[in-house]
């Protein structure tokens, strides 16, 4: 059950959170409206910093709080915070650019995986925005001819929810609205997480004011408001499908992760800890039927159309991004990279640590969050991603997990991030420091609770 109230709480609690609330707004609007990180560099990287004090800050003091002015209080500072982001254009990412451009391509009928940006087929679809002249190429610092779109060369890579969704943003935004509207869809959704989060702390017993650990982090600010991630619309789909499993409904739970799967890849993983809660036990056969044929008939309902369509090119440019990435090279793998070994050894011994905390969920069968949490945090700090924004749907599930040790892995990303697209030489030991760190933290939390996660 939910840990019982103090009979009053502490006398620098309400204004503790007042002004650590203060603070992350005020960072928020300068993060928005900094210039861009070619030009700021590692100043932003500051202000993430001191935002990541205040976020802390605000959920030791929203804890302390009554509930019954704690959720109201953190729902009026989550939006506040993403208003805020609002205030400028995207600082980190140009990837909603991507998306205004296939939710373009697929309002003119035209199949999203069926050509590259760059093709001639598309060519009477170009407007300025995403394809500036000479003076706005010379604005963005770039070659005349240049376009806004990252990759145009190469195939999407987005799975078809993601693609549904930049259809309905762009049909009912227009390209008029440029950034904003992508901006402002991320703050719908990202606060109608917001809003579920109470709901599914109450149905797994624990306090819902541990909703400040998503709604208060600069992480969902930047990356679902400020940069538009799609990521957020599948950090929503698999808090749903949590609360779904709680109110144990698996066909309902299965279907939002695998929705949650066609936004981004990555989130399938949580599927293993939807199953080990369903157990494989003879009760528990039909449930985990209806879990995993929901799953499968949202993948095969999404990719159908678009197969019928173009066929393989529905892969568009996953191996390519898979080998840009070097996920099949140890370099990938800075944590286990850190051994010297071979760069299929060092692979291998990634997959292996993710294997093991499978087979750790398969046997203790925690409950959905507890596992969830594991498995994905488990993946990011075995493949040590460039992008910080990948640990969004981590920081959601962590959130219910009650396991704030994970933020540490959502933070880790961003030294890297910054080292790479700053070309520093010292980009490698950054992220392996940043990310050791993380596990460093998350290692210690299991110690002190006996299990991976922290309560």
């Amino acid at each position: 059950m939910p840990p019982s109230e103090p009979d009053a709480p502490p006398r620098w609690a309400a204004p503790g959170f007042a002004v650590a609330a203060t603070a992350g707004v005020g960072l928020s609007l300068a993060f928005a409206t900094s210039e861009p990180l070619r030009n700021d560099r590692w100043a932003l990287l500051m202000r993430l910093a001191l935002w990541a004090v205040t976020w802390g800050a605000g959920v030791v003091c929203a804890l302390r709080l009554p509930r019954r002015v704690a959720i109201p209080a953190v729902l009026a500072v989550g939006l506040a915070l993403r208003l805020a982001a609002l205030a400028g254009q995207p600082i980190l990412s140009d990837d909603l650019y991507r998306y205004a451009w296939d939710g373009r391509v697929q309002t003119s009928g035209t199949d999203p995986y069926r050509y590259t940006p760059s093709s001639v087929h598309l060519a009477d679809l170009r407007e300025d925005w995403l394809w500036p002249g000479a003076e706005g190429c010379a604005h963005l610092q770039r070659e005349p001819g240049c376009t806004r779109i990252n990759r145009p060369l190469v195939h999407t890579i987005y799975p078809p929810v993601a693609e549904a969704w930049f259809t309905a943003v762009y049909r009912i935004a227009g390209i008029g609205t440029h950034h904003k509207a992508w901006q402002v869809a991320g703050l719908l959704g990202d606060m109608a997480l917001i809003a579920a989060l109470p709901a599914v702390l109450r149905a797994y017993k624990r306090d819902e004011r541990w909703t400040a650990l998503y709604a208060l982090s600069p992480v969902a600010v930047v990356e679902v408001v400020n940069n538009g991630h799609v990521d957020g619309l599948a950090a929503l789909f698999v808090v749903l499908a949590l609360l779904a499993a709680a109110k144990r409904r698996p066909a309902w739970a299965g279907a939002l992760i695998g929705a949650a799967a066609m936004v981004k890849l990555y989130p399938a993983v949580l599927g293993l800890a939807f199953v080990a809660a369903v157990g494989f036990r003879r009760a528990g056969r039909p449930a985990l039927a209806r879990l995993i044929g929901a799953a499968g008939a949202v993948v095969a309902i999404g990719y159908l159309p678009h197969v019928v369509a173009v066929g393989l090119r529905v892969i568009g440019y996953l191996p390519g991004y898979l080998r840009e990435e070097r996920y099949g090279e140890g370099g990938r793998y800075l944590l286990a990279g850190l051994l010297g070994l071979p760069a299929g050894l060092t692979a291998t011994l990634a997959a292996l640590a993710v294997a093991g905390v499978a087979a750790w969920v398969l046997y203790k069968r925690p409950d959905v969050p507890q596992g969830g949490a594991a498995l994905l945090g488990a993946l990011l700090l075995a493949v040590t991603p460039v992008q910080p924004w990948y640990a969004l749907t981590l920081l959601a599930v962590a959130t219910v997990a009650v396991a704030p040790a994970w933020s540490a892995v959502a933070l880790a990303g961003y030294p890297y991030f910054f080292a790479v697209l700053l070309d520093s030489s010292h980009a490698v030991a950054i992220g392996r420091v940043s990310y050791g760190l993380a596990l460093i933290v998350v290692l210690a939390a299991a110690r002190m609770t006996g299990e991976l996660k922290v309560a």
